[in-house]
């Protein structure tokens, strides 16, 4: 057990975890902040997946970051969960509003 506690500590310290979680903490944000500028500045009313799917897209063309592929993947995941109910039931189910 004091290994599996150790391997755990180490893996925490490395740098390129937290270099891969920058990277998937920036594809979220790209699709949620693109989207929003989009709407606000040009009037458009776009599905936020479309938003997630385009950040995948931009992310595997321009940037080649797998990790910043599974962050755009992740909003886009989140979107359909939103759009179908499902994140609100499942934070009901734990006791939320």
């Amino acid at each position: 057990m004091a290994s599996n506690y150790g391997d755990a500590m180490d893996a925490l310290t490395e740098s390129d975890t937290w270099v891969d979680a920058g990277y998937v903490a920036g594809g979220y944000l790209v699709p949620a902040v693109g989207g929003s500028l989009l709407e606000g500045t040009m009037g458009v009313d776009l599905p936020n997946e479309l938003y997630g799917v385009a950040g995948i897209a931009g992310s595997e063309m321009v940037v080649g970051e797998r990790m910043m592929t599974v962050g755009s993947g992740l909003y886009t995941v989140d979107a359909l969960a939103q759009r179908f109910g499902l994140k609100n039931s499942v934070t009901s189910l734990g006791g939320g509003a």
